[in-house]
């Protein structure tokens, strides 16, 4: 797992707890199963990355830049 991905999923988990949802609830709002979605915050090299769509898709859902997701720069 890159530093990259670790650090995405880390800020997913941090994003979603402060507004208030549920990984259940994130499942649902991202059209995806729930064990997908605790794929995305529990990375590791058995797990599978969310492709592009999937970060914008999260991004908007969530309304924070991927670039903050990625750890990559503040809001």
């Amino acid at each position: 797992m890159t530093v990259i991905m670790d650090k995405f999923s880390k800020n997913l988990k941090e994003i979603r707890t402060q507004k208030g949802l549920s990984q259940k609830q994130m499942a649902e709002l991202l059209g995806v199963s729930h064990r997908t979605y605790q794929n995305y915050e529990l990375l590791d090299s058995n797990n599978r990355e969310p492709d592009l769509e999937m970060l914008c898709k999260i991004s908007k859902t969530l309304d924070i830049s991927i670039d903050y997701l990625l750890d990559l720069a503040q809001y």
